[in-house]
């Protein structure tokens, strides 16, 4: 019962504006949102046409450098709209990469991307609902790249030259989903533990 209460609280939270903290308590995390201030992982569809826009954030940057120089992540969707989806993401700050397809590796242009506190995007897609879909989701997943020698284990960026930060994935399993377009679908695989006990404890 305490588990489940406390599953609620944590649902709540993701499910809140803006103001709320954000979701991952650890440093150098890179994850999709549905906000700029990466505290919604969950997202619930309403009736008619609907745009959802995901947000891929880097959260609480632990380089004492103010700007992101490249990154790289394996970003995949699983998703239902009538309407096609994207066939590439959109990178902030004029950022370009060397594909157009789940594996992305993305260099910034000069000056290059500023750190935004402690919630910084690094690209965006917009899956367009148009009302009529039978049972909507969509399933965003982030990984490493295919190959990468730079970030083997996972996502990561780079501030400095010379010197590439690997990431977090704010579930701890890279590979797998992090990001749920209609709440049955979130409630029922972060109540099948992909959110451990110790994420819990770690937001209070």
């Amino acid at each position: 019962m305490k588990h489940r209460l406390l599953f609620l609280i944590v649902l709540s939270l993701a499910m809140c504006g803006p103001a709320s903290a954000q979701i991952d308590p650890h440093p150098d995390g890179m994850s999709i949102y549905f906000d700029l201030g990466a505290t919604q992982f969950c997202y619930e569809l309403g009736p008619g046409y609907q745009p959802v826009t995901a947000y891929l954030m880097l959260t609480r940057p632990s380089t004492n450098q103010p700007a992101v120089l490249a990154w790289e992540a394996r970003l995949e969707v699983d998703a239902n709209p009538i309407v096609p989806l994207p066939v590439c993401w959109t990178y902030t700050h004029d950022g370009f990469g060397w594909d157009c397809g789940p594996d992305n590796i993305v260099g910034t242009t000069t000056p290059p991307l500023a750190f935004t506190g402690e919630a910084t995007m690094l690209a965006s897609i917009t899956l367009s609902y148009i009302g009529i879909e039978v049972d909507p989701y969509a399933i965003f997943t982030i990984g490493r790249v295919t190959g990468s020698t730079t970030f083997p284990e996972g996502p990561g960026y780079t501030s400095e030259a010379g010197s590439p930060t690997p990431c977090q994935h704010i579930f701890g399993a890279w590979g797998t989903p992090c990001a749920w377009v209609n709440k049955d679908n979130c409630e029922l695989v972060v109540a099948n533990n992909v959110m451990t006990w110790g994420n819990v404890k770690a937001l209070y």
